[in-house]
């Protein structure tokens, strides 16, 4: 018997529970590498904006928005670019919640497809055991049927543990999957955040300086100007470091 016609046969005897238990096995693989490719490109981008929000200068808005231009076909581009804009509000809670909206809107494209992984999880080793109970019954029927050997009995329960397997090894597959996964959202998650915590504090640090700028007053002309000036460019020396 080829081994075509030994996987036909297997399937018909399972009653078509190893092609479901395949065809599970084959979406954690491909939901698998098709995350596996877009994760290796966008956590890369997220550390690159990371040192370039770092190095830029945030009273400027032309190299901010050189930045959110760069950066704009990766999955960070849509925060950024409600960062940028957010610095025309007022306060930092309102920054805080304009750039929170991009993030919430973002999330959906980072989990994409990662349901499939945990719906292989539950339905892998439930699918597993129906193969098993399908296989024990078919043992029993032979039991019962006159003149029944040895080897129709064990062929049904071999039947069976192969389903439990097969249904273990999808879950197994699926649990690593989603863990590795998991684990990737955190991290451009986290990135998204930093984003958002570095244009926030630049605009609190700006206020800072002009309320400074604005307490030293007319009086403070001359000497007092240069020191405001030294301790503004201190302070976004201190951020940027």
């Amino acid at each position: 018997m080829s081994n075509l016609e030994q996987l036909l046969e297997l399937s018909r005897q399972s009653m078509g529970i190893i092609p479901i238990l395949a065809l599970l096995l084959l979406v954690v693989l491909a939901v698998s590498v098709e995350r596996f490719i877009f994760f290796a490109r966008c956590l890369p981008s997220g550390k690159q904006i990371d040192q370039a929000l770092v190095r830029a200068d945030h009273r400027s808005d032309a190299a901010l928005q050189d930045i959110a231009q760069r950066y704009r076909s990766t999955v960070f581009g849509a925060t950024l670019h409600a960062a940028v804009e957010s610095r025309a509000l007022a306060s930092g809670e309102a920054m805080d919640r304009y750039i929170d909206e991009a993030i919430v809107r973002t999330m959906p494209e980072l989990d994409r497809s990662l349901w499939l992984l945990g719906a292989a999880i539950t339905l892998g080793p439930l699918i597993g055991l129906l193969g098993t109970i399908i296989g024990i019954t078919e043992s029993f029927n032979v039991l019962g049927t006159a003149g029944s050997s040895s080897g129709a009995v064990t062929n049904g329960i071999g039947h069976s543990l192969l389903a439990t397997g097969c249904g273990l090894l999808v879950a197994i597959a699926g649990v690593a999957a989603n863990s590795y996964f998991s684990k990737r959202v955190r991290l451009a998650l986290l990135e998204l955040d930093l984003i958002k915590l570095v244009f926030i504090k630049q605009h609190c640090l700006l206020e800072q300086s002009i309320v400074v700028r604005q307490a030293a007053g007319p009086h403070a002309a001359g000497a007092g100007k240069p020191a405001v000036k030294r301790a503004a460019d201190v302070a976004y020396a201190g951020a940027a470091s």
